[in-house]
């Protein structure tokens, strides 16, 4: 594909809350607070000095950041498949940002671009890749904040599971290789480009907690598709939704199979265990590539956990963004829970004859016996749980007690709305898989 293939171009947004003071110091602006290192101001302050927040310092045209990928890497082809182009240039276009979110936007748009002529160039020399075997893959999603982190953490103490860790799908190529799998270099890599986020929003590590070898959502992997899910959590980009939601999301799912049989190709497992809250409205999709996945669901009352997403998301957008919409990010929070539950509940009446590749389970129990929790999911589908496995689960459990990190403080009263009429909304949720509330 062609880098250069169309022009790219920006939307002026006004500015719709003020900038934090220096010194770490804490505010409050329609929603969450914020205690910021003292130096992002400082920075931010060079882009407003030339009047444009950095536009003429860091270009965010998709030419040229498509350009900057080919050079950077001597690579050119980046595959036959083009389904991410539209949402590329969509993306880049909505994009507002801060000197400082302009930098971290420029770097997180080439490094996709990168990663993605790397995979493409390595397919290429090696195509029996894509004979590897993805079989039984378990997929874990559900709401933000309902338990599918531990749960993902804890199936991956099984040494059976194969689970993507962060630096291997931020840096995929070189694939990973047994050998060196804990020891990598890109390992440090990617700790050190996540590090900044704990330094720009001082208190960011008690709400989300990230290292390089720690197992993480396979939304990385949407990422070099461009798909709006990865984006949206980290950028102001309401235009930018639209380029994806009525698409047809088949070609995400097979490139992202297509990047796990790179990711095993030299470190093998007997399945993958992979995670994403988004999966829950695209079983759909993720069955015509993954015809025989088996899918865990956690559920959790949406009311007890939509001020936490929506608190994260903001957090997440003002690092980047002046423009950051706290009243938004929780009726955008409130819409997609109720969209993600509606969507999930059609496809289950919907995918009829893949009822016994579903289970649902519930945040109480896991949080009240994560080991049993763990055994009920091994037992519905007769997979060996095995001695050293439940050690690990235990010992998993013990040194990773709640709050361990800090607090999260987040409460239903932070939404504004009113508890009957959004209860109401969830009612037939709650009903169907017993979710009791928590609000």
């Amino acid at each position: 594909m062609d880098p250069g293939r169309r022009p790219g171009s920006r939307s002026r947004m006004p500015n719709r809350i003020a900038r934090r003071p220096e010194g770490g110091k804490m505010t409050k602006n329609r929603g969450p607070e914020f205690r910021q290192g003292d130096w992002v101001e400082s920075v931010n302050a060079l882009g407003k000095g030339l009047g444009d927040d950095g536009r003429s310092m860091i270009s965010l045209d998709p030419n040229v950041v498509m350009a900057a990928a080919v050079e950077n890497t001597g690579l050119s082809d980046f595959g036959d498949d083009d389904w991410f182009v539209e949402p590329l240039y969509a993306l880049c276009k909505a994009l507002e940002l801060t000197l400082l979110g302009r930098v971290m936007a420029r770097h997180e748009v080439q490094l996709l671009l990168q990663n993605r002529l790397r995979i493409e160039d390595t397919l290429k020399k090696n195509p029996h890749i894509l004979d590897e075997p993805i079989e039984n893959p378990i997929f874990v999603c559900g709401l933000g904040r309902s338990g599918t982190t531990v749960l993902h953490e804890l199936l991956s103490e099984d040494p059976a599971h194969r689970v993507p860790q962060l630096w291997e799908m931020r840096h995929s190529v070189p694939p990973p290789e047994t050998a060196t799998y804990g020891s990598d270099a890109r390992i440090g890599v990617a700790d050190r480009e996540i590090a900044l986020l704990d330094k720009i929003d001082l208190d960011f590590s008690t709400m989300h907690i990230n290292a390089g070898d720690k197992p993480n959502e396979c939304i990385f992997l949407f990422g070099l598709q461009f798909l709006g899910d990865f984006f949206l959590g980290q950028y102001n980009v309401p235009s930018f939704i639209m380029a994806t939601a009525t698409k047809d999301l088949t070609p995400v799912y097979a490139y992202h199979k297509k990047v796990l049989q790179l990711l095993q190709w030299k470190h093998p497992g007997e399945r993958w265990v992979l995670k994403c809250p988004a999966h829950l409205a695209r079983l759909d999709f993720l069955f015509k590539v993954y015809p025989d996945a088996r899918i865990v669901v956690t559920h959790r009352d949406p009311l007890r956990v939509m001020s936490s997403m929506s608190n994260l998301t903001t957090h997440l957008k003002a690092m980047r963004s002046e423009v950051p919409n706290a009243e938004g990010d929780m009726w955008a929070a409130a819409f997609g829970e109720k969209m993600l539950l509606d969507e999930y509940m059609a496809l289950r009446d919907k995918l009829t004859d893949k009822a016994d590749q579903i289970i649902d389970l519930r945040y109480q129990d896991l949080m009240k016996d994560a080991l049993s929790t763990v055994r009920t999911i091994y037992t519905h589908w007769g997979l060996p749980f095995s001695d050293e496995t439940q050690q690990r689960v235990r010992a998993y459990i013990d040194s990773h007690p709640q709050g361990q990190h800090g607090r999260h403080k987040y409460s239903f009263d932070d939404t504004g709305f009113d508890l009957a009429e959004e209860r109401t909304k969830f009612a037939a949720y709650q009903e169907r898989f017993d979710v009791p509330s928590e609000v």
